[in-house]
């Protein structure tokens, strides 16, 4: 890792992390390992309560390039992947977890595209996944790479909506001005999703083809991903209880939402805007139709024990979720009221 004298644009790779010592050591050896010679490493700690500062410091040690931003106060992984977007002031930004590695080419292989295609919002590589011993294990299908080019907005999100599917393609390198257009950060399920539908808004998405990106042990259950994406679960408070936000019950349905009420505000006409919240419903219903009417039929089953809890709160939170069920599969949607 060089600074700022090499004529290649610079890429800020901000590593948030909370907790990760038993594999930060691991991923800060692959950024340094890069042969892109123009980067900035900054570790963006959220409030570790374990060794993860020790080993940053050590490494900081060795090499004074690198930067750490230490919370004192644990703000959730959402809220501190968005700094992983938002810190630096490079023209290109690699947000970066604590566990996921990156072949030494990673780096150069992706900029070679976006330099080679101004219009590109971002570009990631293709993926495989590793065991915690090394082991690789499989690749990604091609069919999860995502290529939303040219020059159509519309067409650009809905590549996204109806491809987007594992984690690789999420963590590429994005053009700083497309970054700073997007929404901020929501507390719930496929807001992943969500975020790259909207920059897809603003420029392309590509790839390149080489496995460079090494996800470590895989994805994790939908429903797990869900209940940690809550807002409640984001301050360290029961997901369940009764001021809790109810959307994890609904991860899919969520998901597709989350969508139609980001293209409401999305920086484009009111036309394209009105299209494509018209669209998403009829995306994610050809993709996930049958588990999302499963989510509806479980959600309406629990409703009457919800409605147990008392207070104009709760009955908020069903009215919300009930809201997004007759948008999503509007023929379930009046079970779930």
């Amino acid at each position: 890792m060089r600074g700022g004298m090499s004529t290649c644009p610079a890429v800020d790779v901000n590593l948030f992390v909370r907790n990760g010592a038993a594999t930060i050591g691991a991923t800060i050896e692959s950024v340094l390992a890069q042969s892109w010679p123009n980067l900035t490493l900054t570790v963006i700690d959220n409030a570790s309560d374990d060794a993860t500062v020790a080993i940053v410091r050590g490494y900081m040690a060795e090499v004074p390039a690198i930067r750490l931003l230490r919370g004192r106060a644990d703000i959730g992984l959402t809220a501190n992947c968005a700094r992983a977007f938002a810190h630096g002031d490079a023209g290109f930004v690699l947000p970066k977890t604590a566990d996921d590695l990156l072949a030494p080419d990673f780096v150069a292989a992706v900029m070679e595209e976006l330099l080679a295609n101004p219009a590109c919002a971002m570009c990631h590589a293709a993926g495989v996944v590793f065991a915690g011993d090394g082991d690789l294990r499989h690749a990604y299908p091609e069919s999860h790479r995502l290529h939303a080019i040219g020059a159509d907005p519309v067409a650009r999100a809905q590549h996204v909506m109806a491809r987007y599917t594992s984690a690789p393609s999420f963590w590429g390198i994005y053009r700083r001005d497309a970054a700073e257009r997007l929404a901020a950060f929501r507390c719930n399920a496929g807001w992943d999703h969500a975020v790259l539908a909207e920059l897809a808004l603003y420029g392309e998405i590509r790839h390149v083809a080489a496995p460079l990106f090494l996800r470590r042990d895989g994805g994790k259950p939908v429903a797990r991903i869900a209940r940690a994406a809550t807002e409640a679960a984001q301050r360290g408070l029961p997901i369940d209880d009764a001021l809790a936000d109810l959307r994890w019950m609904t991860p899919l349905i969520t998901t597709a939402y989350a969508h139609v009420a980001l293209f409401a505000v999305a920086r484009l006409p009111a036309a394209q805007r009105e299209t494509l919240m018209a669209l998403a419903p009829r995306i994610f219903r050809a993709r996930w139709g049958a588990l999302l009417r499963q989510e509806a039929a479980s959600f309406a089953a629990a409703v009457p024990a919800l409605r147990a809890v008392p207070g104009a709160w709760r009955a908020a939170r069903i009215a919300e979720v009930g809201e997004a069920i007759a948008a999503i599969v509007p023929d379930a949607g009046r079970h779930a009221a």
